[in-house]
Formats: C-alpha cells, sequence, structure tokens
C-alpha cells in the first residue's frame, strides 16, 4: 500500500511538471519566435518480487517463469523544443524580418574584426529579427544586441552616379522690344523667337514674358528650362534693345553629350532621340552683325556603380561609407530581400546594398540552451554549427517586413490541460484510497 502512496505523489508532481510546461506554452502565444515544448513521461524505477527463470527442458524440469515487478510510479523522461516555423505576421517596419525555415540569425555584443567559427564566438541564436540601426549606423535588435553577417567587399557596392542635367549659361543674348505698326501689340524677341508682351516699359517683365511662352507646351523651349540668370538691362539711348543672360537646362536626364552645342548659332536644338526641338537664331547686334553669345556648358555624364559583392567572413552589419564624402550613407529607408540582402535608398534616391544576413545552421536544435529573452546558445549536444548565406534550402529564406509567431497550438495545449487535469486527479484518488485502506489497517487493532 505504500508504494501505491509513493506512485500516486510521484505522478502528481509528474503532472504538476507537464502543466508548468503547458502553462509556460499558453502565456507565451503571443512571444515573438516562440517554440513550444512538449512534456514527456516514462515510469519510474521499478522493484523486483519474483525473479525471472529460464525453463528446463530435461526429465523432470520446470519451465520458465517471467520476472514480477512492481513500479513506483512516472517522472520526467525529456521536454523537447518543437522547432517549427511559426506564423509570419506583417510588420510596418522594413527592418522587421523572420526566417521561413530552421535557420538562426546570429547576434551578440561587438566582436571586433570578421571570423568564421560561429561556435566558439560567444554569440546568440536568435528566431526574431526584430531589428534597427543605432546611432552608430550598426544594425541592431531590440535587446541591444548587434546583427551578424556578411559584409561589402571592398571597392564593391558602390552606387552609379546619375548624370546631372546638361545646362548653359548663356550671356550677352541681345532682346529687343518692338511695337506692331499695323495692330499696335509689342512683342520681344530673343534668339530669333518673338513673343507678345504688354511689359513695353518693364524689360525684366517682357522677359519672363517671353521664358514663359517659349517654355509652355507647345513652345519653342519646351523641353527644356529656361531662366534669367541676370538682367543686364536695354541701353538708355534705345530702351527697346538689350541684352540678357539666360540659363538654359535640358528637362530630361542623360548624358550631357547629348546635349552639346544646342546653344551654337543657329543649331537645331534636338532631344535624345534625335527629334529637332527648336532651331535658334541669336539675333544681330547694333550693327548689323550676326551674334553667338558666350556660353558655358555645365553638366556631367553618368559614372556606372560597382556591383556588391559580399564576404565569406561574418562581422557586424553596418552602414558603408561613401567613398565620395567619407561619411556615412544617408539612409532614408530600407529594404530585406529574401537571400538577406539589405538595401537602402539614400537622400539622392540611390540604391545603396548595406549587408546580408547570416542564417546560421544548427545539426541539433534540440541540443541548444535557452537564455531569458529569445536567445540561444550552443550546448554541448548542438552538433555541427555552421553560417550560411539565405538560399531557400531547408535552413530558410529572408522574409522582410515580416515577425514571426508563436508555434503554439492552443487547441492541442487545451486537450492537454485536460489529459493533465484528470490524470492529476487519478494520481490524488490513489493516494486518497490508499489512504483510506491505511485508515481500515489501523481501526483493525480497536
Amino acid at each position: 500500500m505504500v508504494r501505491s502512496m509513493i506512485a500516486g505523489v510521484a505522478g502528481l508532481k509528474t503532472h504538476q511538471s507537464k502543466l508548468d510546461t503547458i502553462g509556460n506554452n499558453v502565456a507565451n502565444v503571443n512571444t515573438w519566435g516562440f517554440k513550444s515544448y512538449s512534456f514527456n513521461f516514462k515510469d519510474s524505477m521499478y522493484s523486483t518480487s519474483i525473479n525471472g527463470s529460464a525453463g528446463d527442458v530435461l526429465g523432470g524440469g520446470a519451465g520458465g517463469r517471467n520476472a514480477s515487478q512492481v513500479g513506483y510510479g512516472t517522472t520526467l523522461s525529456s521536454i523537447s523544443t518543437e522547432f517549427g516555423t511559426g506564423a509570419p505576421s506583417p510588420s510596418s517596419n522594413p527592418l522587421d524580418c523572420m526566417i521561413d525555415g530552421t535557420g538562426f540569425f546570429l547576434v551578440g555584443n561587438m566582436i571586433n574584426g570578421s571570423f568564421t567559427n560561429v561556435a566558439d564566438s560567444g554569440l546568440y541564436l536568435s528566431r526574431v529579427g526584430i531589428f534597427r540601426v543605432d546611432s552608430n549606423g550598426y544594425l541592431v535588435d531590440d535587446q541591444r544586441s548587434y546583427v551578424y553577417g556578411f559584409g561589402l567587399v571592398d571597392g564593391t557596392g558602390i552606387p552609379e552616379k546619375p548624370a546631372t542635367k546638361s545646362a548653359w549659361n548663356v550671356t550677352g543674348t541681345p532682346a529687343t522690344i518692338t511695337q506692331d505698326a499695323g495692330t499696335g501689340d509689342w512683342s520681344i524677341t530673343i534668339a530669333g523667337i518673338s513673343v507678345k508682351t504688354v511689359n513695353k516699359d518693364n524689360q525684366v517683365d517682357a522677359v519672363r514674358d517671353w521664358i514663359s511662352a517659349v517654355t509652355q507646351k507647345g513652345g519653342a523651349f519646351e523641353k527644356l528650362n529656361v531662366d534669367m540668370a541676370n538682367y543686364d538691362g536695354f541701353t538708355a539711348a534705345d530702351p527697346t534693345n538689350g541684352r540678357v543672360n539666360l540659363t538654359i537646362m535640358a528637362k530630361q536626364s542623360g548624358d550631357s553629350s547629348a546635349w552639346d552645342n544646342i546653344l551654337d548659332q543657329g543649331t537645331g536644338i534636338t532631344d535624345a532621340g534625335g527629334n529637332t526641338i527648336a532651331t535658334i537664331d541669336w539675333g544681330m547686334d547694333a550693327d548689323g552683325n550676326q551674334v553667338t553669345p558666350n556660353q558655358t556648358a555645365i553638366g556631367a555624364d553618368r559614372v556606372p556603380g560597382v556591383e556588391a559583392e559580399y564576404d565569406t567572413e561574418l562581422s557586424a552589419i553596418r552602414i558603408p561609407i561613401d567613398p565620395d564624402t567619407g561619411t556615412r550613407y544617408d539612409i532614408r529607408s530600407y529594404k530585406i530581400n529574401e537571400d538577406g540582402t539589405i538595401v537602402g535608398v539614400d537622400a539622392q534616391n540611390r540604391s545603396i546594398a548595406i549587408g546580408q544576413l547570416a542564417i546560421v545552421q544548427v545539426e541539433n536544435p534540440n541540443g541548444l540552451d535557452k537564455n531569458d529573452g529569445y536567445y540561444y546558445t550552443p550546448g554541448s549536444n548542438a552538433g555541427r554549427i555552421e553560417a550560411i548565406k539565405a538560399n531557400g534550402g531547408s535552413s530558410g529564406r529572408i522574409m522582410g517586413g515580416y515577425l514571426e509567431m508563436a508555434n503554439v497550438d492552443l487547441a492541442n495545449e487545451f486537450s492537454q490541460m485536460i489529459t493533465t487535469q484528470r490524470g492529476f486527479q487519478a494520481n490524488s484518488k490513489i493516494i486518497t484510497v490508499t489512504d483510506q485502506m491505511l485508515e481500515e489497517l489501523v481501526n483493525m487493532k480497536r
């Protein structure tokens, strides 16, 4: 009877431990990246009442006999982690990400330089990709741990320098204001193009009328930007004749060579496709001589970028330095691709390669030791551990803009809770019945 009491107490303790496990699973149902635990029973030690023996087939011998054993209840066999991938939950932060597979992120305190040995690095493994960029340009998680991956090879990942719009400063351009003898209308003529104006007494506004007319849709300079650089003015002796300075810029971007010499005397203005926009006649000076104003070309051709290449050794991921300015790129937005590459867009709207997240493969994930929060450390039975680049295989691909939800199955947890409760009740009943039998035994002597 005492043995039944011992077995009942063992059952109570073990079922309580299983309920602790279930309670932990349910408590973490909304914890990012949480992996549920399963509690496994095993029967406890046995005492042998009758030993087993083999049969004797000789004359007069007896047959075999099985051993008779009585157990002492149940105890813990193991608590294993279910490493199945949780459901993705959308996030508004573009640097949040999750691994769709069995791999882990590599995070931890700063390690200067690069390395390849993950197991001896002292870093943590994590399934939670809540990432941000700190004040030093490093990628960190919400526990202030640096995120490790593969940095750029020196001299690669340099964005292209787009062509600047071609522009010309044209100085000393003749401008004439005249009145039509028949209609009485006033017009201003620059570069051989006349437009009507009502500002015959205000030459500055008259030039602005000309610019507005020739750059509007259908105008001779429709595809150009024309601005008055400054105003030299009209002569006092002849207030209808003067010179102006203009800045002319192509509205479309592209190689500046496509617009070379477009302001030469009598040269037709063509766009990048070779279509004529307008033919300019810059006019005559006071002596009737044809004038080619002074012009200064401004602009730069496109400089192609250098494609990003990623290192084979691990290091903390950090925004790279702009070789033109010597400072880190001013990143305004981010994106994480399936292969773990992190790309930013800077203030100049250029795509900037930042780094590539590492995915850590663990041969035996159940050999990892759980730390506070959502970190794991390699245990002695974890097996081979190595960092790879995301390739969409069993280790997974990176899903940017998502976080991994807990893989807790509430329906299963609740059903396990019911069976555990009933098991606890049954073991408590064993103790109660054993107590009643002991009470009857004590009462026999009365």
